[in-house]
């Protein structure tokens, strides 16, 4: 009954805390969406999505936890496509859909085939703001999206400037602990909705990792979400981190991946230059 109701408050909470992006502010924030494909080749099973920001024309940067298990397989299976979505209120309709062809981890990130394993809320491979680890991953895009500027990285060492700043969380994800339910991820009462939230950074814990307030109102789907701090003198906001780890119940962790490091930028940089820039 304890947990039950834990759940059922959660819900509550992320669903009041969390609002729809109906004026689209965060048009470089989307989602990228895992689907079984029949003979075909029409996707007939959703089996997973995760949140990204598009920071180039055509890269996005996701979770590492999430891109991890395709790069443990090598290349996915035929019967799996990956598509990412920018519209703010119907990301399930494919009409929005641009196919995504390739995908990078951070090497930090361990060993994790399917299904995934390295997600830090599930505390098996790689647990809650472990050393070193930068939960960051990158998805190539086919195409540019439509009149979308990608987003701008914060300077390095910005959030260390930062404790105590208010902050936007930008993300895709469920307003009840989707696990929870105990259903398929293809069941969840996921409505591929944009949703923003307010957070303050609470505490620089290392070089790859931050704190930020909680309750966390991130949940399932939110991970590799945009974090973005207000810029002085009317300057764009700047992405300072993605988001990594909620907890089960959407609301005792928020600890998440900072991208606000000259470490992690050159490894975009370089990534981006070594595989994709021809």
């Amino acid at each position: 009954m304890t947990g039950a109701l834990a759940v059922l408050l959660g819900s509550v909470a992320a669903s009041a805390q969390a609002t729809v992006d109906t004026q689209n502010s965060y048009a470089n924030v989307g989602v990228i969406m895992v689907w079984r494909v029949d003979d075909s080749g029409k996707p007939v099973e959703l089996r997973g999505f995760a949140s990204g920001t598009l920071i180039r024309p055509r890269v996005m940067i996701t979770a590492g936890h999430f891109t991890a298990p395709a790069k443990a397989l090598g290349e996915l299976p035929p019967t799996i496509r990956m598509f990412a979505s920018f519209s703010p209120t119907d990301a399930r309709n494919p009409r929005t859909w641009i196919p995504v062809i390739a995908q990078a981890t951070h090497p930090s990130m361990p060993h994790c085939p399917p299904p995934p394993q390295c997600d830090p809320t599930d505390d098996i491979l790689v647990a809650p703001l472990e050393p070193g680890i930068a939960d960051a991953g990158l998805v190539y895009l086919e195409r540019a999206p439509v009149n979308i500027q990608p987003a701008v990285l914060a300077a390095p060492g910005t959030l260390e400037k930062s404790e105590g700043a208010r902050t936007t969380i930008v993300g895709y994800g469920l307003t009840t602990p989707g696990r929870a339910l105990g259903v398929a991820v293809d069941a969840w009462p996921w409505d591929g909705k944009r949703r923003i939230r307010a957070s303050a950074v609470r505490k620089v814990v290392d070089a790859t990792w931050g704190l930020w307030s909680i309750p966390s109102f991130v949940c399932s789907g939110d991970s590799g979400g945009g974090i973005f701090l207000s810029a002085r003198s009317g300057r764009a906001e700047r992405l300072v981190a993605n988001v990594s780890d909620g907890g089960h119940d959407c609301l005792r962790h928020n600890n998440n991946n900072r991208l606000d490091t000259r470490a992690i930028q050159k490894w975009i940089d370089d990534t981006v230059k070594a595989n994709w820039e021809k």
